[in-house]
């Protein structure tokens, strides 16, 4: 990857839509794009009139044969007032993928350009030093947002709110550096001074800030990574009757015969800005149908890959020996008892034969709707981590962040037990400095060209 090619590529998502971007950046993008697009009479717009950012009207042809391909806007940004600091051209075409591609083909045909490869965009902006990493990755992360509270969380990285966040405990560290320097440096002068004291207050305090933010990854992350819910139950109790109900449409087929779901169902929905993924699997029972049991061994599957299980039984009768069975699968992990077909039963009927330790059920009509809105809130307090010595997240990392705090947290560690245990002050300081560089690859102060390319390889061309 040569960062002096110019490469283009389309900005915009597959499908027909009014408007589609194409976009071109490097030394040859204003002049290659130019050469396809002719103003109103069919002349070449003269590049000395370009006036940066600055739309103007026009028509992309072919210049083998003069064909028109689209009427489009073209709009230059020029270098380093552009999102990657080069020189970019956009050619904004009606959205349609066959005009977009024969544009593009003309562009990538020229010599000197290429196809953009992913995220190469955002590297080149990153590259040229407009943005730093973490307003890097939160461009894909935005992107990628399924929820309102998970793009408020990923936004807070466009304003440098997660990079000032580093930058502060960076120059903590550097303070820490200074102070410790200081007593190599004069250990005559510092004989009554309690400075290693302040060396070892301030490590401490930044291992707890750091424990803070690596929480806040665990906190955030059914907001960044979503839940799997999965809802089980021996045949005929209501499970795709309450799938159809969370999902507000008919997703499964619902029947009085049991053994109708044989594979699993799954959809997706909202629950209080979480993304959750719901399947509704094939009632576990013991059964000599060879397709049943392929369904059955699905949804035990499933049990083992669920964040949170919603256990569906009937309201109206004890427990079975297979609602049992079900229970022994389940009990390990995080569940919700659904006694459903309330509507089917007098009021205030109870399960007697629940097993000891098992939680309350929830007592709804899957059919009827209600109880739902119990139930929603039962799963959001379920999957929802919230401590009282930990505030409402303001902000969101991911994995690599998260890594790299943890290293940081390790030195640090590592650096403290060394000034506990009186060991020599330089043994203090390398491990001080190693945490420095950990933060730095947050920010991207500190990379290598393989953790670019893993980070970028996840991003969309374009």
């Amino acid at each position: 990857m040569d960062a002096r090619d110019t490469i283009a590529a389309i900005s915009t998502a597959m499908g027909n839509a009014g408007i589609g971007i194409i976009k071109i950046s490097g030394p040859m993008a204003i002049k290659t794009s130019l050469s396809f697009f002719r103003q109103k009479g069919g002349s070449v717009f003269p590049e000395k009139k370009i006036i940066s950012h600055k739309m103007i009207h026009g028509w992309i042809v072919n210049p083998q044969n003069d064909e028109i391909i689209d009427e489009v806007l073209w709009v230059c940004m020029k270098s380093p007032n552009s999102y990657t600091g080069e020189d970019v051209a956009e050619i904004h075409t009606h959205g349609n993928h066959i005009v977009l591609q024969s544009i593009l083909e003309l562009i990538v045909n020229t010599a000197n350009i290429r196809l953009a490869k992913p995220g190469e965009f955002t590297r080149r902006a990153y590259m040229n030093g407009r943005i730093d990493l973490t307003h890097a990755e939160a461009v894909m992360d935005v992107i990628s947002a399924q929820t309102q509270k998970t793009l408020s969380l990923t936004s807070s990285h466009f304003s440098g709110y997660l990079k000032q966040t580093i930058d502060s405990m960076k120059n903590e560290i550097l303070q820490c550096l200074a102070n410790i320097e200081a007593i190599i440096d004069f250990p005559e002068d510092m004989e009554d001074e309690p400075l290693n004291l302040n060396v070892q207050t301030s490590l401490s305090k930044l291992i707890d800030r750091l424990n803070h933010y690596i929480a806040n990854y665990y906190q955030t992350s059914i907001y960044r990574d979503g839940v799997t819910l999965v809802i089980v139950g021996r045949p005929n109790v209501g499970k795709s009757s309450l799938l159809n109900c969370l999902l507000g449409k008919d997703r499964a087929i619902v029947s009085e015969q049991p053994g109708t779901t044989r594979d699993t169902i799954d959809g997706q929905l909202t629950i209080s800005n979480i993304w959750v993924s719901i399947f509704d699997t094939a009632g576990i029972h013991v059964s000599n149908d060879n397709i049943e049991q392929q369904g059955i061994s699905k949804a035990k599957s499933l049990i083992k890959e669920a964040h949170l299980i919603l256990f569906v039984v009937e309201a109206g009768k004890d427990m079975t020996s297979d609602d049992l069975k079900v229970y022994q699968e389940i009990c390990h992990q995080p569940f919700i008892i659904c006694a459903n077909k309330i509507d089917c039963v007098p009021e205030n009927t109870k399960i007697s034969n629940l097993p000891e330790k098992s939680p309350s059920p929830l007592y709804i009509s899957a059919l009827h709707h209600k109880g739902i809105v119990a139930l929603k809130q039962s799963i959001t307090d379920a999957i929802t981590i919230q401590k009282d010595d930990i505030p409402a997240p303001t902000f969101m990392i991911n994995l690599r962040q998260k890594k790299c705090l943890e290293t940081a947290k390790d030195y640090l560690e590592q650096s403290l037990s060394a000034c506990l245990n009186n060991m020599p002050l330089d043994c203090v300081v390398i491990d001080i400095r190693l945490a420095m560089d950990a933060l730095g690859e947050i920010t991207g102060e500190i990379h290598n060209e393989q953790m670019l390319d893993q980070i970028f390889s996840t991003f969309c061309i374009g």
